[in-house]
């Protein structure tokens, strides 16, 4: 039956710059309901953050989460005026209760606040990113290896059983289903199954001026 090879795979993330610079990111508010993971792929819809649809390819892609979503019951809630705070206690988990106070709760030690907004590194053309190599329509270990020919090449970008998102060598038809091209594979890695490789975001798929 075709599919990836893998259930789960590695969150993307910047690894170097072009021009040795760190990563350019932005802090936009967040939509409502939104439950992604960190390293998805996002765009804005309506000047708010959510995970990328999987099928804008002209100028879908602003870029790649830093942070998990928060859930937000509306959109852009906790972030400065005017979108209202998020209230008391601000922490996205708690648990159990306090005795004697009714309204209190238990926050972990590290647990982060959440400030109604989405950190992410912007698609630039200068910052390169790695994810891993998988197939979507792939049969046998072939379909899901990188090879000296796929430095170059443009690819698609899927989701996983998981959340996770992937350089996907099922998609290859620029214009239609393509949004990335690879210019590297990860050399500790090398020409193995799966392997991590690196890209940059098609011009044509940045949502935002860069």
């Amino acid at each position: 039956m075709a599919g990836p090879n893998l259930t789960y795979h590695e969150q993307i993330g910047s690894v170097e710059s072009t021009s040795n610079s760190t990563p350019l990111t932005a802090s936009i508010p967040e939509k409502l309901s939104q439950t992604f993971k960190i390293g998805t792929p996002v765009q804005l819809s309506g000047g708010f953050v959510q995970a990328w649809d999987g099928t804008t390819v002209a100028a879908g892609i602003a870029g790649f989460s830093l942070i998990p979503a928060s859930n937000l019951a509306s959109s852009g809630k906790g972030a400065p005026t005017p979108f209202g705070q998020i209230g008391p206690p601000g922490a996205i988990q708690t648990y159990g209760n306090v005795p004697y106070q009714a309204s209190a709760v238990n926050i972990a030690e590290g647990t982060p606040i959440t400030d109604g907004r989405t950190l992410f590194e912007q698609a630039v053309g200068n910052t390169i990113f790695e994810g891993q190599f998988d197939n979507s329509a792939g049969t046998v270990a072939a379909d899901y290896t990188p090879t000296q020919a796929s430095i170059g090449t443009q690819y698609g970008l899927t989701i996983d059983a998981n959340g996770q998102w992937y350089v996907d060598a099922g998609k290859v038809t620029p214009g239609t289903n393509t949004v990335v091209t690879v210019v590297g594979i990860n050399p500790i890695d090398g020409l193995i199954v799966n392997a991590r490789v690196r890209f940059v975001v098609l011009a044509s798929a940045r949502q935002l001026p860069n």
